[in-house]
């Protein structure tokens, strides 16, 4: 595999780009909730198919446009961010949509510097992340949805404790 270097990012707030604007974002680790069993011959851990809080966090250089209007949607508010990278010759891309709540911290204001504004997403409530245009992540608490990989890691409890 060659290395990955990337080349552009990009922050929809309301369906604007950001480009130029968006500084840089963090998107969710993806940390498994596991039990610990006790044996005979120690402790292990059970991974449950489920994940710890899904938390973003992005940095603008100005006040994204719309972003009050996504404050007010509570639970439903709606970041798209994008990520172009080259591996060896080849531009790739990555995208995530991540829905949930925002909250909004500005940074020390300095003269002649850029304005700074903080917003980040903590306990996601949809989230999806494609690469190249593959779905390979979809998490849905809602609708109890843990999908990695193409695989289903909910189906069973779904099914389980929804039919």
């Amino acid at each position: 595999m060659d290395r990955q270097v990337i080349t552009a990012v990009n922050v929809f707030v309301a369906g604007y780009t950001h480009i130029g604007l968006a500084e840089s974002f963090k998107t969710p680790a993806l940390k498994q909730v596991k039990l610990t069993q006790k044996t005979a011959a120690g402790e292990r851990s059970i991974s449950t198919g489920a994940f710890e809080s899904l938390d973003t966090d992005i940095t603008f250089k100005a006040l994204p446009k719309s972003i009050y209007d996504e404050i007010s949607k509570l639970d439903e508010a709606e970041l798209v961010f994008k990520q172009a990278y080259k591996e060896g010759s080849e531009t790739k891309s990555m995208e995530w949509v991540c829905k949930g709540g925002i909250d909004l911290e500005y940074e020390e204001s300095k003269e002649g510097e850029y304005l700074g504004v903080k917003i980040s997403q903590k306990g996601l409530k949809k989230y999806t992340h494609e690469i190249n245009g593959k779905a390979v992540t979809n998490i849905d608490h809602e609708n109890v949805i843990c999908m990695i990989g193409g695989k289903d890691l909910l189906a069973e409890v779904r099914n389980a404790v929804l039919s």
